[in-house]
């Protein structure tokens, strides 16, 4: 009897031990995008920790209009590795959360999101979705006002071109509108693809965006060089008109783009987000 309570005894042990290694485990894999070492996790505010999954990517910009406090935004990605969301949040400067925000609820991965404040306190967010399949990787966004609540009914298309469109800019626009520049291979090699949105979330160029350079080669990297009120002045990007050639950067005025007339948004594309959604 004595042997069978000591057994019982030395596996509820082992059980405890297995349980406690695996929320470690968890914990090591949440912080793994940060590249936060775990000796270093007890002196950090904690603003959110998955339960079921982990943090890639995530950073925290302080509000244009002059309060106090800061927004975060991330990715948090299902342990299964098949989903993923992207969350926002704004702390008051003694990093108490006020508000908490999910940007979407479509299946597949929501990645690398992108958060452009105004000076009015609303924001644009944008992210990265795989929801249209394995190598279709489209971009999205949404206005959020300043108290965590939508301001668009439905997310904004920035591309919903084939293949992959990868790594936004975001810049304002002195109209109001909004700028977007990112990475798109619907051609195979990476060009550079471009849009405005209006403040009620319609783009002014054609959908899924209109091409700036279009050549041989990758052209990555893109952004905006900002004037000295924050608006978007010029475009900038990395070109390789040969994959063996060096890189040349190429910087050009946002009022030299050529592209084409503004034209009217096609209300299907308005159903593209409803039928992405999670069932």
């Amino acid at each position: 009897m004595r042997f069978i309570v000591s057994l019982l005894i030395l596996l509820f042990s082992l059980s405890a031990f297995s349980a406690g290694q695996k929320d470690a485990r968890l914990s090591r894999r949440a912080l793994k995008g940060l590249g936060i070492e775990d000796d270093k996790f007890s002196e950090l505010p904690v603003q959110s920790f998955p339960e079921d999954g982990y943090i890639v990517d995530t950073y925290q910009i302080l509000p244009i209009d002059g309060s106090n406090g800061f927004y975060q935004i991330w990715d948090e990605v299902h342990l299964d590795e098949t989903d993923g969301l992207v969350k926002l949040l704004k702390s008051d400067a003694n990093s108490n959360e006020l508000w908490k925000i999910t940007l979407n609820d479509f299946k597949g991965m929501q990645r690398r999101p992108k958060l452009l404040d105004f000076s009015d306190g609303t924001l644009l967010a944008a992210w990265e979705s795989s929801s249209a399949g394995t190598n279709n990787v489209n971009l999205w966004c949404m206005r959020i006002d300043k108290d965590g609540s939508f301001l668009w009914p439905l997310p904004g298309v920035l591309s919903c071109a084939p293949k992959n469109q990868l790594n936004v800019s975001l810049a304002r626009l002195t109209d109001g509108g909004i700028a977007a520049v990112w990475e798109d291979y619907r051609n195979s090699d990476p060009d550079i693809y471009y849009q405005e949105i209006m403040p009620d979330g319609s783009p002014v160029y054609t959908p899924d965006g209109v091409a700036i350079e279009k050549v041989e080669g990758a052209q990555l990297k893109p952004g905006f060089v900002l004037d000295e009120n924050g608006f978007a002045k010029k475009l900038s990007w990395e070109d390789y008109k040969d994959f063996t050639y060096p890189v040349c950067t190429i910087t050009i005025d946002l009022d030299d783009l050529s592209v084409p007339e503004a034209g009217a948004l096609p209300l299907i594309l308005s159903l593209v987000y409803l039928l992405r959604k999670r069932a």
